[in-house]
């Protein structure tokens, strides 16, 4: 079985290190980067080609929504999954508008993000 790349983009630390912790676990994911900025974000999304993006929604230097609009521009795109602690209709609804493909609180970020990887793992290449 072939596994889904996912490049993780958040600028804590600690954030990223306990996402690192537990999808590394997963047999089917790997971790081809990381980022901590949306301008970094899209500088890897090219060069890597994740078939995922898990991306903060606010980081400095350029946020999630912005990054997400200008990956979705490249040839052949990543999914991207929005991950914030502003779990609001509007948070989900301007993630949705800026082209994301799904949107995670990072309150309960380690129960909600493997399902939906799972969904994107059958959809990488339709």
């Amino acid at each position: 079985m072939s596994k889904i790349t996912v490049l993780l983009v958040d600028d804590h630390e600690g954030f990223i290190n306990a996402a690192l912790r537990h999808l590394r676990k997963v047999e089917w994911l790997e971790i081809v980067g990381r980022a901590s900025n949306g301008l970094e974000a899209i500088e890897r999304s090219e060069t890597l080609r994740p078939d995922v993006v898990l991306m903060d929604l606010a980081m400095p230097e350029m946020g999630g929504l912005q990054a997400t609009r200008l990956i979705k521009t490249q040839d052949a795109p990543p999914f991207i999954v929005i991950a914030s602690h502003f779990d609001d209709a509007e948070h989900r609804e301007h993630a949705m508008r800026a082209g994301a493909d799904d949107f995670v609180s990072k309150l309960s970020y380690i129960q909600e993000v493997l399902p939906i990887l799972e969904k994107f793992k059958d959809r990488r290449h339709e």
